[in-house]
C-alpha cells in the first residue's frame, strides 16, 4: 500500500517514527535496568557469601570457642534445668569402725547379758559381769578381772589380779597378785616366778581407758 508524500502523510510518518524510537530506547532503558538489577543482586549474594565464610573461619580460628564458648553454651543451658536426684547411702559391709578413741567401758549386748533368762524359781535376778585382761607371762598368764554389777556402771566396783598357769589338761595353779590396785603379801610363790615382774603386768582400770 502507497501513500502519497502528502505533508500530512510525512508528519504523521515521522511522527510513527518518532513513538517507535522512544518504545525501543524505553524497552532498551528496562533491559539495561534488569541487567543492573541482577547484577546487583550477584553481587550482594556474594558479598553475604563472602562475610558468612569469614564469620565461620572466624569461630574455626578463634582458640577460645573450644573451651569458653562451650562453657558459655552449658553454663545457659543448666541454668534453665532442674536436677532432681533420688539414692539411699549404703554403708561398705566390709568397713570398720575405729573405737580406740572412745573412753567408755565395754558393754555386753542385751544378748549376753541374757535379760530373758530367769531360774525356775521366778526369784529377781542380779546381772553383773566381768572384763578381763590377760598379759602372756612365762608358762602362763597375768589374769586383771574389773567386777562390774550392772551394764550401766562406768568405774569396776572391784578389781583383782593373779597369775595364773596350766599344769595339764585337768588342774592349774593361780597365784594372787593384788587388789583394786594394791599389791596382797605373798607368803609363799611358784618357782621361777618373780611376784615383782608378774604384779607389774596387772592392768589396773584407769577411768578413760579400756
Amino acid at each position: 500500500m502507497e501513500l502519497p508524500a502528502s505533508p500530512e502523510n510525512r508528519v504523521l510518518a515521522s511522527a510513527v517514527n518518532s513513538r517507535i524510537k522512544a518504545d525501543a530506547r524505553l524497552l532498551n532503558a528496562r533491559a539495561a535496568l534488569y541487567r543492573l538489577i541482577g547484577i546487583g543482586a550477584v553481587c550482594a549474594l556474594s558479598g553475604v557469601g563472602i562475610g558468612a565464610a569469614f564469620f565461620g573461619y572466624s569461630y574455626t580460628a578463634d582458640p577460645t570457642f573450644p573451651t569458653a564458648k562451650v562453657a558459655n553454651t552449658v553454663a545457659l543451658a543448666l541454668e534453665k534445668v532442674t536436677f532432681k536426684t533420688e539414692g539411699t547411702v549404703k554403708l561398705d559391709p566390709e568397713s570398720k569402725l575405729d573405737l580406740s578413741s572412745r573412753s567408755e567401758v565395754p558393754t555386753p549386748t542385751a544378748a549376753q547379758l541374757g535379760a530373758g533368762a530367769t531360774p525356775d524359781s521366778k526369784a529377781p535376778v542380779l546381772t553383773n559381769f566381768t572384763v578381763f585382761k590377760n598379759v602372756p607371762l612365762g608358762g602362763g598368764q597375768v589374769v586383771t578381772g574389773w567386777n562390774f554389777t550392772s551394764s550401766d556402771q562406768k568405774v569396776p566396783s572391784h578389781q583383782y589380779c593373779y597369775f595364773s598357769e596350766q599344769l595339764d589338761g585337768t588342774s592349774k595353779v593361780t597365784v594372787d597378785l593384788g587388789e583394786n590396785g594394791r599389791a596382797v603379801p605373798q607368803p609363799k610363790t611358784r618357782p621361777n616366778l618373780d611376784p615383782k615382774v608378774a604384779y607389774s603386768n596387772c592392768v589396773w582400770f584407769k577411768a578413760g581407758a579400756i
